[in-house]
């Protein structure tokens, strides 16, 4: 995933804003993209940019797509921020991108844009620029029939935030990473009244529908959850286990569960050939507190016998049991990741 960054005016810009050419542009964007996130893209990021770069190397297949595809323009949607390069300044064929902003329909809701790749050159900010890419973003989202949009920038971004915040954004939820350095062995913990067993594939719509219950209806609206993911046959998740094992890792899966109901459910992958561990929990809120820590537990069991790899998590706003329990076993919170979005005046269906 691509996040934005933007920055308030302190000198009036001077240059020109026009609507994104994908073959004429595509190219200089990818590159501003690049420079400007390198270091803040998770996995989801740089699968993007690597495509971008792709299709940046191939631009007669993007002027054909753009004339055979009447929904190209709609994955491609934006504008750029032009300015004069220093040695050109009297010639509009000696002009240089410094500024990007892209507007895509969002997947998980249709009536809702998504606000990303929002990027202006470091010599080029604290003039504005940022600020106007956005207005034309929203205008254009508008303009489109939508009922709002949505951004996500980082929480340590003060200046972007602000700006977002200054422009009528407000703060729905978060992402939060934590890290665990280094998995020592530690005790397993009980859970009176709850069973632990290994998930499986008849756990599939339970586990579909809780993670429907946890995950906040604007994050779905970015990342739709899928019932394939979730309703595996016994030879999707053979094909699973083949993948993992393929690409050096493994998955565990377990689930909590009271009385006959699934009320939790844990994913651990290891990594045996390179990168890092991973947890992610699903906890029912109205079980919260009461196995979040026994599941982390069994986690760092199962990661002692692995590799001697970081472990990393991702919680969501809200889930302060899953928190405290990572917490409580040493893991460090490294970013949080904010969701803002910015309503039209109408309701929500």
């Amino acid at each position: 995933m691509v996040v934005t960054t933007a920055t308030g005016a302190t000198q009036q810009a001077e240059g020109e804003l026009r609507r994104l050419d994908p073959v004429r542009d595509l190219r200089a964007v990818t590159q501003l993209i690049g420079e400007a996130f390198a270091d803040e893209m998770d996995e989801r990021g740089r699968a993007a940019l690597r495509e971008l770069r792709w299709m940046a190397r191939l631009s007669p297949l993007v002027w054909w797509w753009a004339q055979a595809d009447p929904s190209f323009q709609d994955s491609f949607n934006g504008f750029v921020w032009e300015e004069p390069t220093p040695e050109g300044r009297r010639s509009r064929r000696s002009r240089q991108i410094v500024g990007n902003v892209s507007l895509n329909r969002a997947p998980g809701n249709r009536r809702r844009y998504i606000i990303c790749n929002v990027v202006v050159r470091e010599a080029y900010q604290g003039r504005g620029i940022g600020r106007q890419l956005i207005e034309a973003a929203v205008a254009e989202a508008k303009a489109l029939g939508a009922e709002g949009v949505v951004l996500q920038v980082y929480r340590h971004n003060r200046r972007a935030l602000q700006l977002y915040t200054d422009l009528g954004f407000q703060e729905v939820t978060g992402e939060t990473d934590l890290q665990l350095e280094t998995v020592k062995a530690v005790a397993f913990l009980d859970a009176p009244g709850y069973r632990l067993r290994s998930w499986r594939p008849a756990d599939g719509e339970a586990v579909y529908q809780l993670a429907h219950l946890v995950t906040p209806s604007v994050l779905q609206w970015l990342r739709p959850l899928k019932a394939g993911d979730y309703r595996l046959s016994r030879f999707s998740w053979l094909m699973q286990r083949l993948a993992d094992l393929l690409a050096g890792r493994r998955a565990y899966y377990l689930s909590a569960l009271k009385g006959d109901r699934l009320v939790a459910m844990m994913t651990v992958v290891a990594a045996f050939q390179r990168g890092g561990h991973q947890i992610s929990l699903l906890v029912h809120p109205d079980h919260a507190g009461q196995v979040e820590a026994v599941l982390v537990s069994r986690a760092l069991y199962m990661l002692a016998a692995a590799p001697p790899e970081p472990v990393t998590a991702t919680v969501i706003q809200g889930q302060e049991a899953v928190l405290g329990a990572l917490r409580a076993y040493g893991f460090q919170e490294q970013r949080t990741l904010l969701t803002l979005r910015k309503d039209f005046g109408v309701k929500d269906a």
